[in-house]
């Protein structure tokens, strides 16, 4: 009777099959006692059958129903065996992955055979997106070493003598780099800042260039220069007047004054020169 309220189902039936032969071996009591004695012996005997019996029908059950859900997901994983949507499918095995261990245990038998269908699916792709990778990173290291060169081409072009040269010479490298393809993605930032560098460095030219040649700012930056030299002409010939007159406080201030105009006016002829006037 205690065995018979048992989950140890293993133990706990041989247990009760070695009571049975120990009764067999008993000598028999009277009629009424051992009658009563065996329906209670009989009695949690059968019980225990009813709840092993039970357990094992409703485990085969589950076990059913993760047979055909496990089912399911190797014709998925079959049918995505031959995809070319390397990201997208590689996450759905993932997913399909967390389903399988969420379904439970088949039938041993099936679970193996269901398991080797499943991961040999998935072998196939990841084996196939292996080697297309592996061509891809040898393609993309080549690439690089082709725009390792065109960069350094490129950089001869610094400092630049000849803008529209420069321009035209870096223009036709531009063409080439746009047509050599990715480069592994760790080494694009450095890569492509050489050819960035270069680019702000013509740029630059360039600004330099249409400041250089613009007769609105040259007119500006000569007509700047020529207020700022009437100022210090006008405040040396106040400062000799002072002087003259015994102001010698007033030519000191005065003075002071000149020497702001004239860094201004001396920084004002730097930027005229730009101008080649």
């Amino acid at each position: 009777e205690e065995l018979a309220a048992s989950d140890q189902w293993r133990s706990a039936g041989e247990r009760l099959r070695a009571l049975v032969d120990i009764w067999k071996g008993l000598p028999r009591l009277d009629r009424k006692s051992d009658d009563e004695l065996w329906h209670r012996f009989s009695h949690a005997r059968s019980a225990f059958s009813k709840r092993r019996k039970a357990h094992f029908a409703a485990l085969d059950a589950q076990r059913e129903e993760a047979r055909k859900a496990k089912e399911k997901l190797v014709a998925e994983a079959e049918s995505l065996s031959g995809s070319t949507d390397w990201g997208g499918t590689a996450a759905r095995y993932r997913e399909l992955m967390t389903d399988w261990k969420a379904a439970g245990r088949a039938q041993r038998e099936a679970e193996d055979e269901l398991w080797n269908r499943f991961r040999g699916a998935q072998d196939v792709f990841f084996a196939a997106r292996g080697e297309v990778f592996a061509e891809r990173d040898a393609e993309q290291t080549e690439n690089l070493k082709l725009k390792e060169e065109l960069a350094a081409e490129a950089e001869l072009l610094v400092p630049v003598t000849d803008l529209k040269a420069a321009r035209a010479a870096f223009r036709a490298l531009n063409e080439r780099w746009e047509a050599v393809g990715h480069v592994p993605r760790d080494a694009k930032p450095q890569i492509e800042g050489r050819m960035h560098a270069v680019e702000r460095a013509l740029q630059e030219s360039e600004e330099t260039e249409w400041r250089r040649t613009n007769p609105e700012a040259r007119a500006r930056a000569a007509g700047l220069t020529g207020q700022l030299q009437a100022a210090v002409d006008k405040l040396r010939t106040q400062i000799d007047t002072a002087r003259a007159a015994g102001n010698n406080s007033r030519a000191d201030k005065l003075s002071k004054e000149l020497e702001g105009r004239q860094a201004l006016l001396d920084q004002a002829l730097k930027g005229l020169q730009e101008f080649g006037g």
